[in-house]
């Protein structure tokens, strides 16, 4: 399926749509020029975005991980100790990395406005291996370093079926289930890739009054709202004029994360909050520094 945004240029849409189909080409197992693992005569390989994904099950097993969210605690740490971590960055997370002076080892963007409005920035960035939903393939190159997983869109209930929400993916090479933040999708990676243990940063759960203003769709920034988006690491990370794909949803974010935290430690796992100033109480805490 596809979904542009009411923002996205229609001129734009033939595009698009060219994208979109290449995108799904390449995500199932399709011929592919390999000469290191040939599989087939010659040097034809058989490889896909699925086969792919489904490839790093366990990478990290025995290992720890860092799944980076974008609040403002996130200033209040010293991210110089995660250069050697294993670490999931999300969305305008990128910002940092020069700061940091490193980037994130994997990095995940979702929702499909913020996908349009960062496209460019994103196809720049080099290091991190890159991930987004196949939905948001029309927004990059048929030749794009970008990494598709699906994710089951069902138009406006795409978060919401009340008879499954919410759903856990245990295998992120088939299907990535939406949770109403990146977040979400960065713990079904997580669990993917094996960690023994999650922890948590950036992750403050706080929006002060922004789900009381506005309703979870579209919204545009204006000079009137801009202050109720200071909710993130970086006081430029939206602008005047920008559209926010969604007002969170406070509700379905912690159902999420409580079906996340349910799965992960039924598999003898561990998920921390190790976030400052954290509001979420789904996950135990812990002292960022006492990891170190």
């Amino acid at each position: 399926m596809i979904r542009f945004s009411k923002i996205y240029p229609k001129y734009k849409y033939p595009l698009g749509f060219l994208r979109l189909l290449s995108a799904y080409y390449k995500y199932f197992d399709h011929p592919v020029i390999d000469f290191k693992n040939p599989h087939l005569a010659g040097f034809l390989g058989l490889n896909g975005h699925q086969t792919f994904i489904s490839s790093l099950r366990n990478k990290h097993k025995g290992e720890r991980g860092f799944v980076i969210a974008n609040g403002p605690g996130l200033n209040k740490l010293d991210t110089s100790k995660l250069k050697d971590e294993i670490t999931l960055g999300c969305n305008g997370i990128y910002s940092a990395f020069p700061k940091w002076g490193f980037t994130t080892n994997y990095y995940f963007i979702e929702d499909n406005v913020m996908v349009e409005q960062r496209a460019k920035d994103v196809r720049r960035l080099k290091g991190p291996m890159k991930f987004t939903g196949l939905h948001n393939s029309y927004c990059f190159p048929i030749s794009t370093d970008m990494s598709f997983f699906h994710t089951p869109i069902r138009g406006k209930m795409q978060y919401t079926v009340e008879e499954v929400f919410p759903e856990f993916s245990r295998d992120v090479g088939s299907i990535v289930y939406l949770g109403a933040t990146i977040t979400f999708v960065m713990l079904q990676f997580a669990y993917h890739l094996g960690f023994d243990e999650i922890y948590l940063i950036g992750l403050d759960h706080n929006y002060g009054e922004l789900p009381k203003k506005f309703k979870p769709h579209k919204t545009k920034i204006t000079s009137e709202n801009f202050h109720l988006f200071q909710n993130h690491f970086d006081k430029n990370y939206f602008k005047i004029g920008d559209t926010v794909g969604a007002s969170p949803n406070v509700k379905l974010q912690e159902m999420g994360y409580a079906e996340a935290k349910k799965i992960i430690e039924a598999s003898g796992r561990k998920v921390y909050n190790a976030s400052v100033d954290s509001k979420l109480d789904v996950f135990d805490k812990i002292e960022y520094n006492s990891l170190f």
